[in-house]
């Protein structure tokens, strides 16, 4: 497999990550949620504004993923209050990684999942956190596999409902 091309999103992708963020939710979710309350989500949160913001914010990275040359998936890691179950209170959130799911499988969610474990390190992270909804397995099962551990819950607002999802932690090292 050719090396994966990863690289840190820019303004000029602000329409794509868009795009990406609302794809790869509705194919991540439509088939264990309501696709009212997914479409609610999606023009929320995959707006101009919102995703201008992550790009903005200095104690945060995106990452773009691509698979032969196309736009396939996403990451974002970020600095925001870190949940009562999580030791390391200076811990930093993997907020977010998707990918299409017809590059699911194919290695890039590792290879993404390794730069964003890069980036925490960046922002002085020694711990990574993230909430996952506990009806997504094929998540659960990705995430076990690279290390993370259950640490508890913590609350996530969707579809005007609020959920306990489980919280995952590992420790980020950073190579010498």
């Amino acid at each position: 497999m050719t090396a994966p091309l990863i690289r840190h999103a820019t303004e000029d992708d602000v329409d794509l990550l868009c795009h990406l963020g609302a794809t790869t939710f509705r194919e991540t979710y439509r088939p264990i949620s309501d696709a009212a309350e997914i479409e609610d989500y999606v023009g929320r949160q995959f707006t101009r504004a919102k995703v201008q913001a992550w790009l903005r914010d200095p104690r945060a990275r995106t990452l773009l993923a691509f698979a032969a040359a196309a736009p396939a998936g996403y990451a974002h890691v970020r600095a925001a209050p870190v949940p009562e179950c999580v030791p390391d209170r200076q811990a930093i959130e993997l907020s977010r990684l998707y990918l299409l799911a017809s590059a699911q499988g194919t290695g890039l969610g590792g290879a993404l999942m390794d730069k964003a474990l890069a980036q925490v390190a960046a922002l002085g992270g020694r711990t990574v956190w993230l909430g996952a909804y506990d009806r997504n397995v094929k998540a659960l099962e990705f995430y076990a596999r690279r290390g993370f551990v259950h640490a508890g819950t913590h609350e996530f607002e969707f579809g005007g409902q609020i959920y306990a999802d489980p919280v995952l932690i590992r420790a980020v090292t950073v190579a010498a």
